[in-house]
């Protein structure tokens, strides 16, 4: 059977383990385990999910969705503070990604990014036959506008950013992201799938500049990344064609009523981040007292830390025995020395604190 021949050797993108592969791996029981590596919520909306069920004798599962989820548009529109048709919804963020990608990027056209980021992004781009042309981050991990300026030409046909990015951290400098969209008139999109964790959004530019997309998720700070719902938000003109290649009914009944739900208790996703960033303050005011443990500024629920004694690889080893299970970034070209971590809840952190202290000795 004939499969396209760069898929013969291509690497893909590296799923996170089960937690009972994780528990056989080290023989440990699965509720011995704590996650620390997807940047996930800890805190389910229990309330939310009452909701829905008590809504069930009411939903038509036997149908399709309505397929434009205008329903849920709408209160996004007030949640985004945009025109209702500025916004798709989308089956998570990464199906929102490929949606630009399958937009524009065109067969061996060249796509920028600014690397160390989300490894998804790479992946995407050469599925679609694109070529991943990397910049590399300033020392502090902020973007590289001049660099990513003067690689844009002709055969640029995406620019893709990260707002705070992943794993480190960063924000996107708005300044310098509206000059890149006034000089070139090439689409950039920017993924602020943990926006709500920042007083920092670019999504007001998109009435000002057809050439930007935002994505954004329900999975980090809803607290609903089983749910599998993101979205798009562009202006007009440009959700026009990316409906072009929007997928038919791809969210389902149940997200769709979920995500309403979820939409009309804004105060509990309000809370959840504050709760979060309360958490994560702790946990830095506690780890700053660490011998060998640096922490690296981050204005999300996740953060990147690097040991001193030890390299990334080693120190996500002595962990994952402990049952602590934190990302091993140490693969990535310029991250070798940290592990990235999430903040879960107080009495999860304790218990992580407590680790790093024994793998920092």
């Amino acid at each position: 059977m004939k499969i396209r021949k760069f898929l013969k050797n291509f690497v893909p993108y590296s799923w996170e383990p089960s937690t009972d592969d994780i528990a056989n791996s080290i023989g440990k029981n699965p509720d011995e385990i704590i996650r620390f590596d997807t940047n996930v919520s800890h805190k389910t909306p229990v309330d939310w999910l009452k909701q829905l069920s008590n809504e069930f004798d009411n939903l038509e599962i036997n149908r399709y969705p309505d397929s434009s989820y205008v329903s849920v548009r709408k209160l996004l529109a007030d949640y985004c503070s945009c025109d209702v048709d500025d916004l798709i919804l989308t089956n998570g963020a990464d199906e929102g990604l490929f949606m630009v990608g399958s937009l524009f990027i065109e067969p061996n056209s060249d796509v920028i990014i600014s690397t160390p980021t989300y490894s998804y992004y790479e992946k995407m781009i050469q599925i679609l036959g694109g070529n991943v042309k990397e910049i590399t981050r300033n020392p502090d991990f902020s973007d590289n506008f001049t660099k990513i300026s003067e690689n844009v030409d002709t055969n640029t046909s995406l620019i893709v950013l990260c707002s705070p990015n992943n794993p480190t951290g960063n924000l996107v400098n708005k300044n310098s992201l509206e000059q890149l969209l006034k000089n070139f008139d090439v689409p950039i999109v920017v993924d602020e799938a943990y926006f709500e964790f920042t007083d920092s959004t670019v999504s007001d530019l998109v009435t000002s500049y057809d050439n930007l997309i935002v994505v954004r998720t329900f999975s980090k700070a809803f607290g609903l990344a089983g749910l599998r719902v993101g979205y798009l938000i562009s202006s007009n003109n440009t959700i026009s064609l990316l409906n072009k290649v929007r997928p038919p009914n791809s969210v389902g009944e149940l997200s769709v009523n979920l995500s309403r739900i979820a939409l009309k208790n804004i105060n509990w996703i309000e809370n959840n981040v504050k709760e979060i960033l309360s958490e994560k303050q702790s946990f830095i005011d506690r780890v700053s007292e660490i011998n060998n443990v640096e922490i690296i500024p981050s204005t999300s629920n996740f953060m990147l830390l690097k040991f001193s004694n030890d390299n990334g690889s080693n120190i996500y080893e002595k962990l994952l025995h402990k049952g602590i299970v934190v990302r091993d970034v140490s693969g990535t070209k310029g991250l070798e020395d940290y592990i990235r971590i999430n903040i879960g809840l107080p009495d999860e952190n304790n218990k992580l604190i407590q680790a790093i202290e024994e793998v920092s000795v």
